[in-house]
């Protein structure tokens, strides 16, 4: 079984003060350090590990109602997840009224502009003749994650959680061994993305689009 990555989005709507009468969330992270998934009953051969890389974000949205009152921030900010600590950099902070709400969204969107990958995600893949190979994941594109609530209260000094997750075991599950196996190696390592090994990459990003969710709590 795959370990799951949790990636947790925590929303902190603080105290108001007579300069500050809005409410702020921030942004947090938390993941665990690995995953690791053996791809087939053997001891070692075809063991898959991520343990380290970065999520690059650039934006994200807050839409929602308090009664008739239709509320939307939008934090444009360029900021790194950290795939192993969960750390985020620079915080996001986003001030908004403290008041019942319907209709919430909250939108987390990748950084696409440039060629730089926005997800980079590393680890290493042990072959069939046992050896351990380096891996590494890349992904760029404006893919938006969302959290959607009927209906959130943010009041002074409350906590709002949305979690994302973040699982790239769970995106290479549809990968066999055999692919692994026979994937065109790069200096030495496995570089999966949309020139190198394009077919391998093609799976991990459709199962990236679909597993990737966030959920407020």
């Amino acid at each position: 079984m795959a370990t799951i990555v949790v990636a947790g989005f925590s929303f902190t709507s603080c105290e108001k003060d007579d300069d500050n009468p809005n409410g702020k969330i921030t942004l947090k992270v938390n993941t665990t350090s690995s995953s690791s998934v053996n791809l087939k009953s053997t001891a070692a051969a075809n063991d898959l590990v991520f343990n380290s890389g970065t999520i690059t974000i650039r934006e994200v949205v807050f839409d929602g109602e308090v009664g008739t009152t239709s509320v939307s921030r939008t934090k444009e900010q360029i900021a790194d997840i950290d795939y192993a600590t969960g750390a985020v950099s620079p915080e996001i902070v986003i001030e908004v009224p403290a008041g019942n709400y319907t209709g919430v969204n909250l939108g987390i969107e990748l950084q696409d502009d440039g060629s730089d990958p926005s997800v980079v995600i590393e680890g290493t893949f042990t072959n069939s003749s046992e050896e351990i190979i380096p891996i590494r994941f890349e992904f760029n594109s404006g893919e938006v994650f969302e959290a959607n609530a009927a209906s959130v209260t943010i009041a002074d000094g409350a906590d709002l959680v949305g979690k994302i997750t973040f699982d790239a075991i769970s995106w290479f599950s549809t990968v066999t061994p055999g692919e692994l196996d026979n994937a065109t190696l790069t200096e030495g390592t496995i570089i999966v993305s949309s020139t190198k090994n394009p077919d391998i990459f093609d799976k991990v990003a459709d199962k990236l689009d679909v597993d990737t969710q966030a959920i407020f709590e």
